[in-house]
């Protein structure tokens, strides 16, 4: 997949995604406090969180928005709270996988209210249905038990393990269903 017509591209001709609850908008430079916010006050561990606190917001975003392969969504509710509740990064690794490289309802009134497993049934349907791939995985903490329950609870199967010094991780993978072998 080139960088210039990978299917990130397709996807951000549709920077707007919306449900009757929800609406996953493609994220705004001036984001990038609340998301750092909503990943410091939580135990997610994804790509924006490492360089999150290492660069400036125009950075930031400048890096975002030149790399085609990747995606960042807020995370709207639509109906109770009507503000940003959390956000969700995704990476086209190529034309078959994407990497669920983050994803927090980090809005604290937000949280404890069911919208984990339905925001990522809705993340499988971006990834598996508009993006059109096969194979979804992540890397979660070991210790992040509310997180593993939901992944699984939503399909994905813990396919690997990953020591490190400080936490250990497992790689867990979601398959397309609808997809033949």
């Amino acid at each position: 997949m080139s960088k210039t017509t990978g299917q990130v591209n397709f996807m951000k001709k549709y920077p707007i995604l919306e449900t009757q609850q929800f609406k996953f908008r493609e994220i705004k430079r001036n984001d990038y406090n609340l998301i750092k916010k909503w990943y410091k006050n939580s135990e997610a561990e994804s790509l924006s969180n490492k360089s999150i606190k290492r660069i400036s917001p125009r950075k930031w975003y400048k890096y975002y928005k030149n790399d085609y392969d990747l995606l960042i969504y807020i995370i709207e509710e639509k109906n109770i709270y009507c503000i940003p509740i959390g956000t969700v990064i995704l990476r086209v690794i190529d034309e078959n996988t994407v990497e669920l490289g983050g994803y927090v309802i980090g809005e604290s009134s937000a949280k404890k209210q069911g919208y984990g497993i339905k925001v990522m049934n809705l993340i499988q349907k971006i990834i598996f249905s508009k993006l059109g791939c096969r194979y979804s995985y992540l890397k979660v903490n070991c210790s992040n038990r509310p997180a593993v329950e939901t992944y699984i609870k939503c399909g994905y199967k813990i396919n690997s393990f990953i020591e490190k010094k400080n936490q250990d991780m497992y790689i867990m993978r979601a398959v397309n269903r609808t997809c033949t072998q």
